[in-house]
């Protein structure tokens, strides 16, 4: 980056991810960040020795100001890694390539503006493909476009018994972001989408990698256009412990056209809330029509 730049016991077996809750976290133990008095709070997942929420915050006049995600003080402490997986400790793991992730989904507060449905996060502590790409431990944040049956239903070639491959043209017509393109050579990952990257990404060029901010697409409609269906910033827990200090911004780069009406984030930050831990937001939102 640059200067401008709810209740289900999941029944894991270690301490370190454990349930899903709804929140009712003060501002107050967050830093004093996002503002308590225009701010909702959706569901939150205990993991580490915090826990991970999801937030809204909308300005005086109730427009949309932030919708993101707030990461404990503690959430970062005690994370479990391969062998905890590997040893059947964390019984929401699942291996990918032969990369362990945890996944879970967060729902939003209930003035989440559109397109906004829900948070579909992961731990990587392997990292995932593209090998010797992203392979540091980090946190996916999807910001999801659909409800989550629309994306549980982005499957497999029925035809291959593989995933989907993609290629430019396969988008809809002016919805790929400006400076964008897809990774792993198109790849749909099932119950997500194809990614995009920027393409002058430092990690792309053999250089380190501390956070990216990556948009997805999928045939959400079955009319076989892939459309928009996501933000994802991906944050190493490098950056969140060694490199970010205050609040970094940058700019989301847009497409031409969009998949559906809403209010799109134009900018994303991240903070570090001192002894409150650190959010991972989307920002500066522009109302969109497709």
């Amino acid at each position: 980056m640059n200067s401008d730049r709810r209740t289900f016991l999941h029944g894991l077996g270690v301490a370190t991810a454990g349930s899903i809750a709804l929140s009712s976290t003060t501002a107050a133990k967050r830093g004093g960040f996002p503002p308590s008095g225009t701010t909702a709070w959706g569901e939150s997942y205990e993991i580490g020795e915090g826990e991970i929420s999801t937030f809204s915050t909308v300005t005086p006049s109730g427009n949309p100001k932030y919708v993101g995600i707030h990461l404990s003080d503690g959430a970062l402490a005690d994370l479990p890694y391969a062998d905890a997986f590997e040893d059947g400790e964390v019984e929401d793991g699942v291996q990918n390539h032969g990369f362990w992730s945890l996944p879970f989904d967060l729902d939003f507060p209930d003035d989440v503006p559109a397109p906004f449905e829900y948070a579909g996060l992961g731990w990587n502590p392997q990292g995932h493909t593209p090998k010797d790409v992203y392979t540091k431990p980090h946190f996916d944040v999807h910001f999801y476009f659909e409800n989550r049956n629309t994306i549980g239903d982005i499957g497999i070639n029925p035809e291959t018994g593989e995933p989907y491959v993609i290629d430019a043209e396969d988008i809809a017509d002016g919805q790929i972001p400006d400076g964008y393109s897809l990774l792993e050579g198109g790849l749909v990952v099932p119950t997500m989408g194809a990614h995009l990257a920027p393409t002058d990404a430092p990690e792309l060029d053999d250089e380190e990698w501390l956070e990216t901010l990556i948009w997805g697409v999928a045939d959400v409609d079955g009319d076989d256009a892939y459309e928009l269906n996501f933000i994802e910033p991906m944050v190493t827990v490098d950056y969140l412990e060694n490199h970010l200090r205050g609040v970094v911004r940058d700019a989301v780069a847009q497409p031409d056209a969009y998949p559906q009406d809403g209010h799109y984030p134009t900018r994303y930050e991240i903070r570090d809330l001192g002894g409150g831990g650190d959010v991972i937001a989307l920002t500066d939102f522009a109302e969109r029509r497709a």
